[in-house]
C-alpha cells in the first residue's frame, strides 16, 4: 500500500501522559465500528521481540539482516537494517486490506495528530500545540488551542468519532444523537438542537 494514500492517525503526548491507556480503550470502539485497524508503535529506546532461548534468536545473531517467524496464524518480521523513517515502515509493512493505521508516538511525523495530556504530567504544555495537523486534545484540563476537539481523557466515543469522521471522511455515526465533538470557544447550538 502507497504510504502517502494510507489513512493513519498518530496518538501523541508526554511520557507517561496515558497514551497507550488511552489508545487500549479506544482502539475497540473503532474496531466494533468494522474497520480494519492496524498499530504502529514507536519504541524510543527500541525493544527485543525475540527470546534468548528461541531458535530465532541465535539466528539474528550470526549476522543475518532479517529473520521471519510465523506459524499459529500470526508472523513477525524482525528487520535489523537501521532505523527506517515512519514512510519506510508503513510503505514496506502495512497490510493493504487496512482501513486506518493508529500509531503511537512519532509527534514529529507529518501525521494528523490526536494529544493526550495530563496536567501533572505536562503543566498545562502540548508537545503539538504547534503542529498545524493536530486534530483534537484528549486531557484533564483546557488546552491551550482552541482551534481543535477537546475531550475528557476518558472520551473515547468522541475521539473515535473524530477519527470516523475528520480521518476516514465517513459520515458521522451519531447523528441524531445530539453529540459533536466540542471545540472550546463560544458555545453554539448542538445541530440536533430545537432552534428558538
Amino acid at each position: 500500500m502507497r504510504a502517502a494514500a494510507l489513512r493513519t492517525v498518530s496518538v501523541v503526548g508526554r511520557h507517561n501522559s496515558g497514551k497507550t491507556t488511552f489508545l487500549l480503550a479506544l482502539l475497540p470502539i473503532l474496531v466494533a465500528r468494522g474497520l480494519r485497524i492496524g498499530y504502529l508503535k514507536h519504541a524510543h529506546a527500541g525493544f527485543e521481540i525475540d527470546q534468548p532461548d528461541k531458535d530465532s534468536y541465535r539466528a539474528r545473531r550470526t549476522g543475518v539482516v532479517q529473520t521471519i517467524v510465523t506459524g499459529g496464524g500470526q508472523t513477525a518480521v524482525i528487520d535489523d537494517a537501521g532505523e527506517p523513517t515512519i514512510s519506510d515502515v508503513l510503505e514496506r509493512y502495512v497490510r493493504d486490506d487496512l482501513d486506518l493505521v493508529v500509531v503511537e508516538g512519532f509527534k514529529r511525523e507529518p501525521l494528523p495528530k490526536i494529544e493526550v495530556a495530563r496536567m501533572a504530567v505536562s503543566k498545562g504544555a502540548l508537545v503539538s500545540g504547534d503542529d498545524p495537523l493536530l486534530l483534537a486534545v484528549v486531557s484533564d484540563f483546557a488546552p491551550p488551542r482552541r482551534d481543535v476537539a477537546h475531550f475528557s481523557i476518558d472520551d473515547h466515543a468522541g475521539a473515535a468519532e473524530l477519527i470516523w469522521t475528520k480521518v476516514l471522511g465517513r459520515e458521522s455515526a451519531l447523528l441524531g444523537v445530539g453529540r459533536a465533538p466540542r471545540v472550546a470557544g463560544p458555545s453554539r447550538p448542538r445541530e440536533n438542537s430545537p432552534q428558538r
